[in-house]
């Protein structure tokens, strides 16, 4: 995901005018600079805050949002989160299951913990934590009409049910959901404004 912080062209226009006609015009730069990078820096607080409190998204640290100040040759910042879907056995809270309940996933924190089912026909599967081979640990369920074509190691599996691991949103695609939702965009067009006006302000007064 990856987010641009860079204020409306009229806002610009604006300011650069105001600044002209005082003959300030070599300072515009500045006030765009001061005002984008500390909008952008707002801007990965709050995703940062608000996907920690949307979510039970283990290791999601302010440090996976980067970001990209504005520079002279490049107005906007920029805020960027990567990643693929995650496995809910390591990175959102869950619970083993039992011999009769399958494992219990909570995806958000506003939610309760909800045990995982795909239903077949008359075949019920249920979720269960599983460590593979390769010492990674999961959530998996069972993948209706499809089947394992060779014996795991030291296991009669051929014939089986395939396995998959479940997984959930990625950490880029949670900073994204929670971006959309809250409406961010008109928030931060609307404190970029600001800032621009407290920055053109600074300089006309001569306080910077």
């Amino acid at each position: 995901m990856i987010i641009e912080i860079e204020p409306y062209p009229a806002a610009v226009s604006a300011i650069e005018k105001r600044l002209a006609e005082l003959g300030k015009e070599d300072r515009m730069q500045d006030v765009l600079k001061k005002a984008v990078n500390e909008v952008a820096g707002l801007a990965k607080d709050r995703i940062y805050e608000e996907v920690h409190d949307t979510y039970t998204l283990k290791g999601f640290k302010k440090a996976d949002i980067k970001k990209k100040n504005s520079t002279v040759r490049n107005i906007g910042a920029t805020l960027t989160v990567r990643g693929e879907p995650l496995g809910v056995g390591k990175y959102y809270q869950h619970r083993k299951g039992s011999k009769r309940n399958g494992a219990r996933v909570k995806i958000l924190r506003a939610s309760m913990l909800q045990e995982l089912e795909v239903q077949n026909g008359q075949s019920v599967y249920k979720a269960f934590m599983a460590k593979m081979k390769s010492g990674h640990e999961g959530v998996f369920q069972r993948v209706p009409g499809k089947y394992m074509k060779k014996h795991m190691p030291g296991r009669n599996t051929k014939g089986r049910e395939a396995i998959k691991e479940i997984v959930s949103l990625s950490k880029a695609k949670a900073a994204e959901m929670v971006y959309e939702r809250e409406g961010m965009y008109t928030e931060l067009q609307e404190e970029l404004t600001f800032r621009l006006h407290k920055h053109m302000n600074a300089v006309i007064g001569g306080s910077t």
